[in-house]
C-alpha cells in the first residue's frame, strides 16, 4: 500500500499528466500486468468502476486507494488499480468514476492496450476529469 506522501511526492515530480494517466508495466513472462492510477474523491461519493473489451482480457488484481490527507481516509487522493492481461491483442479497459447519490457518471478514462507475449503496450488513452475530481490536483499545483 503506497502512502499519500509517496504517491504526493510522484506526482509532483512528474506533474499533472500522471494523475491523468498514471501507468506502469511489469513485464512478467507469465503474467503480464499494468498500473493505473486516477484521481479519486470518496469524500464526494465518486468510485471508479472498470469495464474491459473483450471481456476477460484483463483481469483485476488489486484496487488501492491513497487518500491526500492520512487523517482522512475517504477524502480526495489516488485509486489505483492492478490489471493483469490474460490474453494477447488489443484490449480496451474503460474506467468510470460514478456519483453513489444517484448513480451518474462523473468522470471517464479509457485506455487502449496492446499484449504482445509478456509486454503490454499502451496504444492510447482518453479521458475527461470532472474539476471535482481535479481541484485537489490543481491546488496542489499551484502551490
Amino acid at each position: 500500500m503506497r502512502s499519500a506522501a509517496k504517491v504526493l511526492g510522484g506526482v509532483a515530480a512528474l506533474g499533472l499528466a500522471l494523475v491523468l494517466c498514471g501507468v506502469a508495466f511489469s513485464d512478467r513472462a507469465s503474467a503480464p500486468t499494468v498500473t493505473v492510477q486516477l484521481p479519486a474523491n470518496r469524500a464526494a461519493g465518486l468510485e471508479w468502476t472498470l469495464d474491459v473489451e473483450p471481456a476477460g482480457s484483463f483481469q483485476e488484481v488489486s484496487q488501492d486507494y491513497a487518500a491526500v490527507d492520512g487523517s482522512h481516509p475517504d477524502s480526495a487522493g489516488v485509486q489505483t488499480f492492478v490489471l493483469r492481461a490474460t490474453c494477447q491483442g488489443d484490449s480496451t479497459v474503460s474506467f468510470s468514476c460514478v456519483n453513489a447519490s444517484d448513480g451518474s457518471v462523473d468522470s471517464t478514462a479509457v485506455y487502449r492496450f496492446s499484449t504482445d507475449g509478456p509486454t503490454i503496450s499502451r496504444e492510447s488513452v482518453d479521458t475527461d476529469i470532472s474539476s471535482e475530481l481535479m481541484a485537489p490536483w490543481e491546488a496542489e499545483s499551484a502551490a
